[in-house]
């Protein structure tokens, strides 16, 4: 890994901040404190700066080594065996790191005559331990918390991540649901009007050429421009009317639509769809088809009303399609929608409203 990309990750920041903050900043700002509040002296303050610096630098060496390889590679691999085998040979060779620190800083003649004092006094003392056993616990402590925390912050975003892909794979399969079955609606259109022989069969495949289009290529984007939308169903009403333009009224109104507005692709389809397959397919009389896409502000609304067979059993009844669509709403657009639904004896109602999105 290179350095750049390895401080360009942010959990490799926080453990950077993290060290240079309790082993180097916690020391130089606690001395400072602590001339300055009891001593009363800024200058003694600055001359404890080397020793709190070096030790600082001596303290994070060996707190980063524990860090990365006692936690890391022993404890949050639960290596629990390994890490408690571990533990007391550091313990020695910290203690023999911080005797010959002691050693190396008094012969640096360069450092402030009480620092080599000091440090020739403690490399020099009989004492067994050259730390405080209390204080390394304390600071294993807070090393074992910054590795769990970090290691749950990663979980945490690897767990949100497969929630996305997740989310992005049922939405997809919802809209792939929705494509065989319209398809297959139109092709059998297309069929029952070949079969007749009618001059219709041409418009309604080239409408359909157009209809695949763009659900094989625009409508594969995640979002789609609300304009194109509207043209597609513009188009896939224009199929219906060819079927039923002898019997249905089909009216289809665009109103505020614009140009800079965005949607989840196939969104709309099948409500339209439901209204021609459950609703006035079976329409012995009269009949009529109504949709309004309308907008205003980022507000954007779609009516859709057909009247309903009475001879049908499945008039009014929501198929696949709307099913499927109810789920992706949930999906693309959680609190952001409304759908209103009424199943009267003889007129069948959808209103929907979107917060949309613009480019």
């Amino acid at each position: 890994m290179s350095v750049k990309r390895f401080i360009s990750d942010k959990y490799n920041q926080l453990e950077i901040i993290f060290f240079i903050t309790y082993y180097l900043l916690f020391s130089i700002f606690s001395a400072l404190e602590y001339n300055l509040m009891e001593n009363r002296s800024l200058s003694l303050a600055f001359k404890d700066f080397p020793e709190m610096f070096l030790y600082g630098i001596k303290g994070l060496l060996s707190g980063l080594f524990f860090y990365k390889i006692l936690i890391q590679r022993y404890l949050l691999q639960k290596k629990y065996l390994v890490f408690l085998l571990a533990l007391p040979v550091f313990l020695v060779l910290l203690n023999l790191y911080t005797l010959y620190s002691y050693l190396l800083v008094s012969k640096l003649r360069f450092l402030p005559d009480q620092m080599i004092i000091n440090a020739t006094k403690w490399y020099h003392s009989n004492a067994l331990m050259r730390f405080s056993i209390i204080y390394m616990i304390r600071e294993f402590l807070v090393l074992t918390a910054l590795a769990y925390f970090i290691r749950s912050a990663k979980q945490d975003r690897h767990i949100s991540h497969l929630a996305e892909l997740q989310l992005i794979a049922e939405r997809d399969y919802l809209k792939t649901q929705i494509q065989p079955h319209f398809f297959f609606n139109t092709l059998n259109n297309i069929y029952a009007l070949t079969l007749q022989k009618s001059d219709r069969a041409a418009p309604l495949v080239a409408k359909h050429a157009d209809i695949m289009r763009y659900m094989l290529y625009i409508a594969a984007e995640p979002i789609v421009p609300l304009q194109k939308e509207s043209d597609f169903l513009r188009n896939y009403i224009a199929v219906e009317a060819i079927r039923y333009s002898r019997r249905i009224k089909i009216d289809f109104e665009v109103q505020g639509i614009k140009q800079t507005s965005v949607i989840a692709p196939l969104l709309l389809l099948p409500f339209v769809e439901n209204t021609f397959k459950h609703g006035i397919s079976e329409e012995l009389n009269e009949g009529f088809v109504l949709v309004i896409l309308s907008q205003i502000g980022d507000e954007f609304s779609l009516e859709v009303s057909n009247s309903k067979s009475v001879s049908s059993e499945n008039a009014g009844v929501p198929g696949i399609g709307l099913k499927n669509v109810q789920k992706r709403l949930d999906l693309l657009y959680p609190g952001r929608h409304t759908l209103i639904i009424n199943n009267e004896p003889d007129i069948y109602t959808i209103c929907l409203t979107l917060k949309l999105d613009s480019e």
